[in-house]
């Protein structure tokens, strides 16, 4: 009788656990799934001129200057890279792997400097679909920088009134 009365215990023991695991189990909140998109944060200077670019990763912007036009497809890589990909008049004319230093990019018959400012920007899908934005602005000397979420120059603004469009500092060499 007492190892009986033992068991019933430890069954009912484990049972009131067991609903109580289960009901603050479901008191929390399971991971929200959110559709979020990547993009990158650049600043690209010419001269003494500069446009800081938030672009998606795998959409392309451009930058035309004095008849010259390139475009630039960006991909988020592993600590902060990100890999740019560079066309001109859709042929490949390279491919250039960029950090938070200032790295020269000559192409296209352009010469630009890159660094990544912010290699992990994340946007809501829904909010990028509200703001059907395609950017673009002109810098002082006249160049022009289109696509991407937002696009700020030394003379000009693009993008919806959340866009990230800090002057930046000195550029890092």
């Amino acid at each position: 009788m007492f190892k009986i009365n033992r068991l019933v215990k430890a069954v009912t023991l484990l049972a009131a656990l067991g609903s109580i695991m289960i009901v603050w189990a479901h008191g929390r909140s399971a991971p929200q799934a959110t559709n979020s998109v990547k993009a990158v944060q650049l600043r690209i200077t010419f001269g003494e001129h500069w446009a800081n670019v938030t672009a998606l990763e795998g959409g392309t912007f451009t930058v035309e200057r004095n008849g010259k036009k390139v475009s630039i497809t960006p991909y988020i890589r592993a600590e902060g890279k990100v890999e740019l990909r560079v066309f001109q008049n859709e042929t490949s004319v390279g491919t250039l792997l960029v950090g938070k230093r200032t790295t020269k990019l000559e192409g296209g018959g352009l010469e630009l400097s890159v660094q990544v400012l912010d290699a992990n920007k994340k946007f809501s899908s829904e909010l990028l679909a509200a703001s059907g934005v395609t950017c673009c602005a002109r810098a002082c000397d006249g160049t022009l920088v289109c696509g991407g979420v937002c696009v700020c120059t030394d003379c000009g603004r693009c993008g919806p009134n959340w866009c990230d469009c800090a002057i930046p500092g000195p550029i890092d060499q």
